[in-house]
């Protein structure tokens, strides 16, 4: 489940399942891009 946190600060942070994150090799800190869906939005990883 993904989910959607907002900090003290107002900031919202979106929270994905650690099993994902492996899969994917994402790390900590990584930028990800949104992209407009006609049903929701895409994530897409930037390249280091």
């Amino acid at each position: 489940m993904v989910k959607i946190q907002k900090l003290p600060s107002g900031q919202l942070v979106v929270t994905i399942p650690k099993l994902i994150a492996e899969y994917e090799e994402l790390e900590k800190g990584m930028e990800l891009d949104f992209k407009k869906h006609k049903k929701g939005f895409l994530l897409k990883f930037k390249k280091k």
